[in-house]
């Protein structure tokens, strides 16, 4: 008989456990470094102008998006109607929102969009094209923050951190778009691990992918747009708290505190994110500990907003009543001349803009065949 393997089900609740711990640190951090009462009124102090434009530009990344993910559905084979996609990605903010982990968003997408089990790891292999072709859009604006920031003392501090995140973020989509991923999924050392085959299944989409050039070009265009309004849309939050940092600086410090966000070692970016803006904005001068604190608390709230709308998305999606039909049928209405308007997210344009391909070839029409002449 063989020895029974010793169970391996403490780690997940370890984990866990581990990064409640580390985002409740941060959080008595913060709290340490002012109080309650500061961050309170430096809420109330924020300009309703720039919240109302930093909730519209957040709106609009969430649209880019959404817009994103569908088409790369359509590449790897999933045909979805627009705003189906939105509503899963507003479900995705809900589960990001409750679940203790970074990913729990991208599993519930690749989950509810599948119509059918088997659709499920190309699914899975959208959301993570999705996520890897989003990181060239973050190191060029986190570039662009470095070069206007090149003579500024405030910067100085952070710029090699950013340099290794800017290199970090290359690498990891060098190695996406090289012949390595097709090798490792038809590795057979690797297909003995447990739970290999669904992810060896995700690794050949996003291999056959890269024969797709003009969607990959595409897709990686709306990622720059995405990170941009990212950037733009806290700013804003930044502006509304009353601090006016430049836009180079701003876009290295939000750029650096997403990357920050990203990390497996809080619940969600909470903790992480207020103290990454006041190491970034406070300890530059540029704000209060209140005042940056409070720029993560926006941000943070305007994440479970989303989360909320996208609760009530998920009810309407489950349901078969007729309010709920209602619901899906005026979403439909607002969002698809929304998208039309928007012309200029699709791939062609976007090529074209960046000089990549030229006009649409138009079919000729099939000419008729020529009867045999008939000698006279």
């Amino acid at each position: 008989m063989t020895a029974a393997k010793p169970s391996r089900g403490w780690r997940k609740p370890l984990t866990t456990a581990l990064k409640i711990a580390f985002s409740c640190g941060l959080i008595v951090w913060v709290l340490h470094k002012t109080n309650l009462h500061s961050i309170g009124q430096s809420l109330l102090s924020a300009s309703p102008a720039w919240l109302t434009l930093a909730l519209a530009l957040g709106i609009a990344g969430t649209l880019v998006q959404a817009k994103q993910w569908h088409s790369l559905l359509i590449a790897v084979g999933l045909d979805r109607t627009i705003a189906r996609c939105l509503r899963i990605v507003f479900v995705g903010n809900t589960f990001n929102a409750i679940l203790p982990s970074s990913i729990g968003g991208d599993a519930s997408r690749a989950v509810y969009i599948a119509e059918r089990p088997g659709e499920r790891a190309p699914g899975a292999a959208a959301v993570a094209l999705q996520r890897l072709l989003n990181f060239p859009g973050m190191v060029l604006l986190m570039g662009i923050g470095l070069i206007f920031t090149a003579t500024s003392p405030d910067a100085a501090r952070v710029r090699p951190v950013a340099l290794v995140g800017a290199a970090l973020g290359l690498a990891i989509v060098g190695i996406t778009l090289s012949p390595l991923i097709g090798q490792l999924a038809a590795s057979r050392r690797l297909a003995r691990l447990p739970g290999w085959k669904p992810l060896s299944t995700s690794l050949q989409v996003l291999d056959g992918f890269r024969s797709q050039r003009p969607e990959l070009a595409a897709a990686t265009a709306r990622g720059a747009l995405f990170w941009s309004l990212t950037v733009l849309n806290q700013w804003a939050y930044i502006r509304a708290m009353g601090i006016h940092p430049s836009l180079g600086y701003a876009a290295l410090a939000v750029t650096l505190v997403n990357l920050a966000t990203m990390l497996p070692l809080s619940i969600n970016g909470f903790g992480a994110r207020e103290g990454g803006y006041i190491a970034l904005l406070a300890g530059t001068g540029l704000a209060t500990t209140a005042q940056a604190a409070s720029v993560g608390l926006l941000i943070s709230g305007q994440s479970l907003l989303f989360g909320l709308i996208g609760a009530g998305c998920l009810l309407t999606m489950r349901s078969t009543a007729t309010w709920a039909l209602r619901v899906d049928a005026a979403t439909m209405t607002v969002i698809t001349p929304l998208y039309a308007a928007a012309g200029w997210l699709s791939p062609r344009t976007l090529l074209r803009a960046f000089g990549i391909g030229g006009p649409a070839r138009q079919p000729q029409p099939e000419q008729p065949p020529v009867p045999d002449e008939i000698p006279g």
